[in-house]
């Protein structure tokens, strides 16, 4: 039994990251241990490479101007543990935390029994999320984040209103395979008999979603990209024209949240016309003009500009340095720069090196941290350095007046500066 909430999650993030899995029938029979929390929810199920976050937030707060009661699961969290599960617009209390946690150990008796492994890192947290949405009196629905990849991930044991991919392209290939079509597979394992996906157009997999999708007899809704217009950015919002939809408002910045955004609409017409769900489009635009996302392109200081963004992938990267040009305009633009040591490294630096005057490496106190010695060998920017000291750096980026200052790479990173640049004092 844990007495303290902050013992319960270092037991938790001590637990395996990963148990070898050739199907969920071992996840299933784990939720059967503690009575199938996970049945009898309505879910919107939300997979992809990048974005699944921002478009789990969309979709929920747009159920939520419409009054219905809406849970979320999401990964990984930035500030605090309690982020991944929450409930309209409260993460989960620390009392509901320890008290599903040690309900959880104390069962562990039954996987000896069964001579079972106990529950991997992630396993268990989302156990923990079906546990507390299944206690929930009058909850509506659940927005559920999909994990990794798919088709083996713990949240797909769950048959949702509508299944969404939000993109697909490379990232934890050492799982997930090594071409797009093979990331792909993974990822359209969500997709479930007669439900339909929502998902944005990619030349190069577009006809294997289209075979998969038609074999399961599920509607295959695609978002194109030349569907978005008037796109209009800066440094305090988003807006767009997609569709019928005109004059769409973000908080969140960047010509990919739009393409989230359009996502999050299509999921609005198949909720309200598939499933007569009531709601109105006043509903959509104050959704999602109130959504925000920590650590994704968010402003926490002006004058000078300082951002930070979680991109930790090729793609992620792709759309910080296309927002840089978008609003850089003629300002000096300073990158700092720290990375897991798993990336795709010397691709991420050399899209950022393309875009930026100055080049910082750095480097976070997680163990999956690179070191910024070795990151500064495969930079090729003729203004670089190592600083490895946060609190100097924020600092330092606080008093470069007349700059645009990027910290990026890793959400960990992330977590870690927000904690200094503390944006409520900004």
């Amino acid at each position: 039994m844990f007495k303290n909430v902050v013992d319960l999650i270092n037991f938790i993030e001590s637990q395996k990251r990963m148990n070898p899995k050739v199907s969920l029938d071992r996840f299933r029979k784990i939720c059967e241990i503690y009575g199938n929390p996970q049945n009898g929810l309505k879910y919107i199920h939300v997979g992809g490479t990048n974005g699944k976050g921002s478009t789990v937030s969309f979709i929920k707060n747009t159920l939520r101007d419409a009054g219905f009661n809406v849970a979320s699961y999401v990964s990984p969290y930035v500030i605090e543990f309690s982020e991944r599960i929450s409930y309209n617009d409260k993460f989960i209390d620390d009392k509901s935390l320890l008290e599903i946690g040690n309900y959880i150990v104390e069962n562990y008796y039954k996987f000896e029994e069964l001579d079972m492994d106990k529950p991997s890192f992630f396993e268990f947290v989302t156990l923990m999320a079906f546990i507390y949405f299944s206690r929930l009196e009058n909850l509506d629905y659940v927005v559920l984040e999909v994990g990794l990849g798919g088709i083996l991930d713990a949240t797909n044991i769950i048959t949702p209103l509508v299944s969404v991919i939000t993109n697909v392209n490379y990232d934890h290939m050492n799982v997930l395979g090594n071409t797009l079509s093979e990331i792909a597979y993974n990822k359209l394992g969500i997709v479930k008999e007669g439900i339909p996906l929502v998902t944005i157009y990619n030349e190069e997999i577009i006809d294997q979603i289209k075979m998969h999708t038609s074999k399961l007899n599920s509607d295959l809704i695609v978002v194109n990209k030349d569907d978005i217009n008037d796109l209009d950015l800066d440094f305090k919002h988003t807006s767009f024209s997609y569709k019928e939809f005109k004059d769409v408002s973000l908080k969140l910045l960047g010509r990919h949240q739009a393409e989230n955004a359009a996502i999050a609409i299509e999921v609005f017409k198949i909720l309200k016309n598939k499933y007569n769900i009531k709601l109105d489009i006043e509903n959509l635009y104050q959704g999602l003009e109130k959504t925000i996302w920590p650590g994704r392109l968010q402003v926490v200081h002006t004058d000078p500009t300082v951002l930070l963004d979680g991109a930790h992938n090729i793609d992620g990267i792709r759309r910080l340095t296309e927002f840089i040009k978008d609003v850089k305009a003629d300002k000096f633009v300073k990158i700092i720069f720290a990375v897991s040591s798993n990336k795709q490294k010397e691709e991420m630096i050399e899209m950022l090196e393309s875009v930026t005057d100055e080049i910082i490496f750095s480097s976070f106190h997680y163990k999956r941290s690179d070191t910024a010695v070795n990151l500064i060998e495969l930079s090729h920017h003729k203004n670089k350095r190592v600083e490895d000291d946060l609190e100097k750096l924020v600092q330092e980026a606080k008093n470069d007046k007349e700059k645009l200052i990027i910290f990026c790479g890793s959400l960990y990173f992330v977590s870690e500066l927000i904690a200094l640049f503390n944006p409520k004092n900004n």
